[in-house]
């Protein structure tokens, strides 16, 4: 298959020969236009899928299967969406975050792409971003410094 790094090099080291870049039969000029057009149909699909999935809100399971959260709008703003905690399954020792807000403030930031506040304490919030895949996965992204994680979430059936 061929590789747009290899065409790349293939036009560098044919700018020094005295054969033209377009001297190729037709036959390997479709072949290579096949190659480049083909994946670029394919990634704008799957970005105007991604893309056209602009509502969130619903029920969202955490990829562990861990626990669920709600996306709806929020209490005090029904301008910007909630994620609440409505089902968990804890291990030993673990406080439970159940009915609590864990993202709030989320609001749309693009074309398939939100923001919003991901708590980790009482009082204290890291920025979040969520992108949306496909209408039934998105992935939360969370970063502290240079330190991130992303979180992917499942649409519930």
């Amino acid at each position: 298959m061929i590789s747009f790094f290899n065409l790349a090099a293939s036009a560098l080291t044919q700018k020094t020969s005295q054969t033209p870049l377009y001297s190729t039969s037709p036959r390997v000029r479709a072949r290579v236009a096949q190659a480049l057009v083909v994946p670029l149909i394919l990634i704008g699909t799957a970005s105007q899928a991604a893309a056209g999935v602009s509502d969130i809100r619903g029920d969202w399971v955490l990829e562990d299967g861990s626990a669920v959260a709600r996306v709806a709008p929020c209490a005090y703003e029904p301008s910007r969406l909630c994620a609440t905690v409505i089902q968990e399954v804890l291990a030993p020792g673990e406080e439970s975050a159940l009915n609590q807000i864990v993202v709030r403030d989320i609001r749309p930031t693009g074309p398939g792409q939100f923001s919003g506040l991901y708590r980790i304490g009482p009082q204290k919030t890291l920025p979040a971003t969520i992108k949306v895949r496909s209408a039934t996965i998105l992935e939360l992204k969370v970063c502290m410094t240079v330190f991130c994680d992303t979180i992917k979430l499942v649409r519930k059936a």
